[in-house]
Formats: C-alpha cells, structure tokens, sequence
C-alpha cells in the first residue's frame, strides 16, 4: 500500500505541478553525452560528442548544417579545447557574458578552442551575412 499511495502522490504532483519556463528551457539544454570524443564548435564553442553533433547539428549555429553530414561536424568542430563552463541561464550569467555567450542556449561550453574554419567557409559565411569569428 505504501508503495501503490506513493506512486499515486507522484503521478497527481507530476500532473498538477506547473513548470517554469525558464526551466523548461533547461530541459533542453545541450551537454555532452558521454566524456569520449567531445568536440566543441568552432564558432560558438558548445561541447558534444561528435554522434551528438552528427545527428543534432548545433544548435547555436543551424546554418552550418552539421546534421547527418561528417565532413562539416569534422570541419566546423574541433577537439582541441581547453576548460569547460555550464552555462543555465546564458542572458543572466556573467561567466556567459565574460566568455562572449550570453545570447547562446543554455550548454557546456568551451574557455577556448583550438582551429579555424577553411578561407572557403570563411567567405561563404561573409556572404550570407553570418557572423563567423571562431572562439
């Protein structure tokens, strides 16, 4: 009976409990999903695995099209980075705001990171308007 009067309490919390939005946007932040293999992008700095990036692109940075496509996550990605800061709240935090991504989702991001993207990209981004400085 214990167990049965339990289980109804939390099933009735679950229904009638109403969540922030704030944090129901944490719900849907990124973090990386195993501690092999993380990257961070090359524009914004988020960290995620490569398989998290393959099949989530970035979503800070959807017009670099990384979903279901290796060659971009492994040209607009890079595994070497140095530190990590979770950031939950990125417009309210001064970590967020010091590192330049207070206007990103919430995530683990990286302190810095180690690459550029090719001349190619470069120019492609220039010409589509998209603010492109690497971290």
């Amino acid at each position: 009976k214990v167990l049965s009067a339990r289980a109804h309490y939390t099933k009735m919390a679950a229904e009638d409990v109403h969540v922030p939005q704030a944090v129901a946007d944490l719900a849907n932040a990124s973090t990386p999903d195993s501690l092999k293999n993380i990257r961070a992008c090359k524009r914004c700095g988020i960290l995620k695995t490569f398989n998290q990036f393959y099949d989530d692109g970035c979503e800070n940075c959807p017009f670099l099209e990384m979903r279901d496509d290796a060659d971009k996550c492994n040209n607009y990605t890079s595994a070497f980075y140095e530190g990590a800061c979770a950031v939950m709240t990125p417009n309210e935090s001064w970590a967020a705001k010091w590192l330049r991504i207070d206007q990103y989702l919430p995530g683990v991001y990286a302190l810095s990171i180690t690459g550029q993207f090719d001349r190619d990209t470069e120019e492609e981004l220039e010409n589509r308007g998209i603010r492109w400085r690497c971290r």
